[in-house]
């Protein structure tokens, strides 16, 4: 009999149908079951994001690595890779050990030709992914190059100019910070802490 691994994240929001622990494990049961399936052992990844650190995920590439299985199942791609590019890196390790991927809701089976048309599709959006990225990241550089900046790092938006002269004399006619704020079109918090940093709060 074929054996296989099953891997179940779950984040810390309120999970929706589909996306449960409870149904993802039965959903894995169940193909498991019906496809002459051992399912050797579950991975769990409970409320994490899948943009942290998944202990329970890498100790399943650790038991992988050392045990003999034949499939990976997840319930969905979006439980298994954190991106495209993240899928399709960890989808070709398996190949490269023989284990076959799984996920059930995208009926995605490389072995199919429907699964190996599904990975051509990903492969052409994390070419896109990563094109936009890069165009991303010039884009920050390049704002970062006008602005005399000297980090390369994408930055946000510009600060906002303050009349200083208008917030001094609002200031001396007792002007609430909260109203002089509003009348030159910034938050109090900001005002107030640029403020500081001019030596007038």
């Amino acid at each position: 009999m074929k054996k296989a691994v099953g891997y179940i994240r779950v984040s810390t929001l309120k999970q929706t149908k589909g996306h449960s622990l409870d149904y993802q494990k039965d959903s894995i049961e169940k193909y498991c079951k019906s496809n002459d399936i051992e399912l050797v052992k579950l991975f769990i990844d409970k409320g994490l994001s899948g943009y942290k650190y998944r202990p329970k995920f890498n100790k399943m590439n650790e038991y992988i690595n050392d045990k003999k299985v034949d499939f990976v199942i997840t319930y969905s791609i979006t439980r298994y890779g954190r991106s495209t590019q993240d899928l399709l890196y960890h989808i070709n390790i398996l190949e490269d050990k023989e284990i076959k991927f799984v996920s059930i809701k995208e009926q995605f089976d490389v072995t199919t030709k429907t699964g190996k048309l599904l990975l051509g599709m990903l492969a052409l959006i994390a070419d896109f992914e990563a094109e936009t990225i890069k165009e991303r990241m010039q884009a920050g550089r390049a704002w970062a190059q006008e602005h005399g900046t000297k980090s390369g790092k994408p930055i946000g938006r510009p600060k906002k100019d303050i009349d200083w002269d208008t917030v001094k004399k609002l200031r001396e006619k007792k002007v609430s910070w909260n109203k002089t704020a509003s009348l030159v079109g910034v938050s109090t918090p900001t005002l107030i802490k640029r403020a500081k940093s001019k030596g007038i709060f």
